[in-house]
């Protein structure tokens, strides 16, 4: 029978009043939707969950006159043999297949369009780095973006917040994932981020797929 499920990572926005409450409504509402839904019905079912989380956190930040309150969101899921990321903001998804690792979301800030457009050959140093330019609760109409795949045996999926990419690169996240199972993995991810000077939220979700059922923990 083919491994079905959901995984995400929902990181409140920083400066921004109540983060914590919105990527906890985001969790909340993605609790909601139909996991054992075909794998086209499940994509279908968590965007319409999040358009709805949208409207709940923006009714609630006007009623409380909360004034932006928002967070990114990075979701992954697996059904038939196929796997979807929807994302809005900066948090990310990495695959890696093999001993090749890849990002597979594309960020939603600033410095990612000036890098797109040709304007800033690197973000490392500018102020505006955290940026975001999409995040749930802070449209009406939000935005995701969604790319689907086929997921084979082995695959490993690392879901993350920018407080853990800011202080790792791909290759440091790939030797820690390739060398632990994924719970310790996990720990020693966040560790390592807040060793080398951490201070935003660092959170970390990894799925190892075996074929049957994947595995994924998070600390």
């Amino acid at each position: 029978k083919p491994s079905k499920g959901v995984w995400l990572d929902a990181d409140g926005m920083g400066g921004h009043s109540h983060g914590d409450v919105a990527a906890s409504m985001i969790v909340q509402g993605a609790g909601k939707i139909d996991k054992s839904a075909r794998h086209e019905d499940l994509v279908a079912g968590f965007l319409a969950q999040m358009h709805g989380v949208n409207e709940d956190i923006r009714n609630l930040a006007r009623e409380h006159g909360l004034g932006v309150m928002g967070s990114t969101l990075v979701g992954l899921l697996i059904a038939e043999g196929q796997f979807s990321a929807v994302w809005a903001g900066d948090s990310r998804l990495y695959l890696n297949r093999g001993n090749r690792m890849t990002q597979v979301t594309r960020d939603h800030s600033e410095i990612q369009q000036m890098i797109d457009n040709g304007t800033l050959d690197t973000a490392a140093a500018s102020p505006r780095r955290n940026v975001i330019v999409h995040a749930v609760g802070v449209r009406e109409v939000p935005y995701f973006e969604t790319v689907s795949g086929e997921v084979k045996a082995d695959d490993t999926f690392i879901l993350c917040s920018d407080g853990l990419t800011a202080h790792l690169s791909a290759p440091d996240i790939q030797d820690i994932v390739l060398s632990l199972p994924p719970e310790p993995a996990c720990r020693l991810l966040i560790e390592t981020a807040l060793e080398r000077g951490g201070t935003d939220n660092v959170t970390v979700v990894i799925v190892r797929y075996r074929g049957s059922e994947p595995a994924g923990r998070q600390p």
